[in-house]
């Protein structure tokens, strides 16, 4: 045999043109072209069985296929062209490439691809096996493709309960099923995205938040300023009520010690404790009309001056 360092090919310019195989290592597949093309071209031109070895052979270009055959030629003209092709499987293939085959196709899972596109390449390399034993009937190919499909499908074909028993048939059957399966691995692929999308456009968000507060220290320092005087300036209690700010307060339902009008409590029991001047003097201009604009005891005095009333 050969020992080629390239792959051989068919080359066939039409059907009724003879098909030539190209020097080179020949394999399964390559061979099943050519015998392809060979049948073509002897329907088209009329060639009987008992004659159409004699009339394809030399379309092997490799030398020393062509030896091998013109050493035999007697005998190899008086096969049909099945017998030859068996001849040629068995000579110029490699010794274990029905061995090969059967496990490529016997290992081979769905995995992530379309179910119609793996049912195509297991039933091609079931092609290759015709006439060995090693070759499956549609019976056991539909019990391959069954065992091997991808478990999300065979979940779904399950439920489905397909009953066609036409192979053909039934590859298309679940190769609907499958197409629904991966259409729906891709609206969840989308809505994943969209999710990402949103969460990466926040981070950026926070980052350039983060970036320009860096970028502008004068205003965190000017917060931080405000923060710290805020909580750090005296308490300033108001100085006592008069009896005319009593007096108010007793009409208004108001407490003597936050001086706070309509309320439920009195000094006592008062929860919000005494003022700071400052903050009174405040809130008392916004305050109701039925309570004086501003009490003439809200001037800022010190804590010492001032002391507690009670109702």
């Amino acid at each position: 045999m050969t020992t080629p360092s390239k792959m051989a090919r068919v080359e066939q310019k039409a059907a009724n043109k003879l098909p030539i195989l190209t020097v080179g290592e020949i394999s399964p597949e390559v061979l099943l072209a050519w015998e392809i093309g060979c049948r073509r071209f002897c329907i088209h031109k009329g060639v009987p069985d008992t004659e159409m070895v004699s009339k394809v052979a030399w379309g092997m270009r490799d030398p020393i296929i062509q030896t091998w055959y013109h050493n035999d030629y007697d005998r190899f003209n008086k096969l049909s062209f099945a017998e030859y092709i068996n001849e040629v499987r068995s000579y110029w293939l490699p010794t274990d490439w029905v061995v090969t085959v059967r496990q490529k196709m016997w290992s081979s899972m769905q995995g992530q691809k379309p179910f119609n596109e793996w049912a195509f390449e297991i039933l091609s390399k079931n092609n290759l096996l015709q006439g060995t034993p090693s070759h499956l009937t549609d019976t056991n190919l539909r019990y391959h493709l069954e065992a091997r499909m991808h478990p999300d499908l065979a979940y779904k074909y399950h439920a489905e309960k397909t009953t066609e028993t036409d192979l053909r048939k039934w590859i298309k059957k679940v190769g609907l099923l499958d197409d629904k399966r991966l259409c729906d691995i891709e609206r969840y692929k989308e809505a994943i995205e969209t999710a990402l999308r949103a969460e990466r456009r926040k981070i950026t968000t926070s980052k350039k938040s983060a970036s320009s507060a860096r970028s502008n220290p004068k205003a965190g320092r000017n917060m931080s300023t405000t923060s710290i005087s805020s909580s750090s300036r005296p308490f300033i209690r108001l100085p006592p009520l008069t009896d005319n700010e009593r007096q108010l307060l007793r009409d208004n339902e108001g407490c003597f010690k936050c001086r706070e009008p309509f309320v439920q409590h009195s000094s006592n029991n008062c929860p919000n404790g005494f003022p700071d001047a400052s903050i009174a003097a405040k809130k008392t201009r916004k305050n109701s009309p039925t309570v004086a604009v501003e009490m003439p005891s809200a001037v800022l005095v010190d804590e010492s001056d001032s002391s507690e009333d009670s109702d």
